[in-house]
């Protein structure tokens, strides 16, 4: 018996779709565990009888999934909702949106909830300029991960204008958000220390910062804008300039130190 070879004629003028690698670096509450975890990603709430991609970290190592090849197209047209899974006692599980728009590693994470100091521990430096001259600000670090979800990942001061930020990252883009002193608000008969700001209750640009301690006035001043060099004026028994509030500064994303 001779057996041919079915006959195989080329599609004319046909363009390979392009496919990229995906996998996922899976977490539980922001750590790295050793044990079995499954991520299954679904294409809509509407299809959830129907699995359209499973990743998984094998037992031992619990972190890094398998890659899997995708159709680049498809991977991008989809609002994924991703389901994690982690039987290791107490069982956790999480499910969110993912939008995904190229191949490499993502960074899920498995977690309760609860809070906490999740992620591997990173560190920026950060620099705060206002005006073109260093500023003490608090710096508000936010991470957005793959799930969109964001996250507090860390805050410091930059004591005249700079310092070291630590962190907890899960593998998201991070953002830095330098924020001035908004003061508090004006309160009669308030005790004030040298360096504190106040706040008019109607603000209108300017805030107050004492520079001899004292004590507020019974009713509210008639609030003044800095002129020439700015001389202190009394405020109630405590003296104070006039200081311009800075909206906040948002930079990033910004490359962070995994440490």
């Amino acid at each position: 018996m001779i057996i041919t070879p079915a006959l195989v004629r080329p599609v004319a003028n046909y363009v390979a779709r392009p496919k990229v690698s995906l996998h996922f670096r899976l977490l539980r509450e922001g750590e790295v565990t050793t044990a079995e975890k499954f991520l299954r990603l679904y294409r809509g709430l509407d299809t959830l009888a129907e699995l359209a991609q499973v990743f998984w970290a094998e037992n031992g190592d619990g972190e890094f999934s398998q890659p899997i090849l995708i159709d680049l197209e498809t991977l991008q047209s989809i609002e994924w909702i991703a389901i994690g899974r982690d039987d290791a006692p107490p069982r956790r599980v999480r499910a969110s949106y993912l939008t995904l728009t190229t191949g490499g590693l993502y960074t899920f994470n498995i977690t309760s909830g609860d809070g906490g100091q999740a992620g591997d521990p990173a560190q920026v430096e950060a620099r705060v300029r206002v005006e073109r001259v260093p500023a003490s600000r608090e710096v508000v670090m936010l991470e957005r991960p793959p799930d969109g979800e964001w996250r507090l990942a860390g805050y410091g001061p930059t004591p005249g204008g700079s310092g070291e930020i630590d962190l907890r990252v899960v593998g998201g883009d991070v953002y830095a958000l330098a924020v001035d002193d908004y003061g508090v608000q004006f309160v009669a008969d308030l005790a004030v220390q040298v360096g504190q700001r106040i706040r008019p209750t109607q603000y209108s640009g300017w805030v107050y910062e004492i520079t001899e301690a004292g004590q507020l006035p019974s009713a509210e001043p008639e609030w003044w804008a800095a002129v020439g060099e700015n001389p202190s004026r009394p405020l109630g028994t405590a003296r104070a300039v006039a200081v311009r509030y800075f909206q906040p500064i948002a930079h990033g994303p910004i490359p962070v130190e995994v440490i």
